[in-house]
């Protein structure tokens, strides 16, 4: 994954999680690490959520990670689609881990961590230009940053 994707993506901490179920969609907000290793996302929440049964339903998620603002030269965002799933056993455990390392508060034991392992990411960056973005999908791998590769 291109380096300023993965900052972007660790300078931030909270995203929208979409989800359908029965052609009918569902978003909410939710705070997040990034395990830039296992390309995924972590992040906590009850199983009784609404989000969470359509998820063990239907793995398969969409998101935005953005940094809200009305300047144009400076917006930038991701945009994502994955699959995600509860984690247990020792996966959860590491999971935990990682999330603890960022958020300290009492409830986080008493949810499920989840992860949305991330198959294609998209970042629009006006600060390379109007409209620029950066692209990657699960299997790609970048050996040099070259950002004319990815500028579109």
């Amino acid at each position: 994954m291109q380096k300023r994707l993965v900052d972007f993506i660790k300078k931030q901490y909270a995203f929208t999680l979409a989800c359908t179920e029965n052609d009918l969609p569902w978003a909410n907000g939710l705070y997040y690490v990034f395990d830039e290793d296992l390309k995924r996302l972590i992040y906590v929440t009850g199983e009784q959520t609404h989000h969470a049964k359509i998820i063990m339903k239907n793995p398969q998620v969409a998101g935005t990670i953005f940094v809200p603002t009305r300047f144009v030269p400076s917006l930038q965002g991701v945009q994502f689609t994955g699959k995600s799933k509860q984690l247990y056993g020792k996966e959860a455990e590491t999971a935990f881990q990682l999330y603890e390392e960022t958020y300290s508060h009492q409830l986080i034991r008493r949810l499920s961590v989840w992860e949305i392992e991330l198959e294609y990411v998209r970042l629009v960056d006006n600060s390379l230009g109007l409209f620029s973005t950066i692209e990657w999908k699960k299997g790609q791998e970048v050996e040099e940053e070259d950002l004319s590769l990815f500028l579109k």
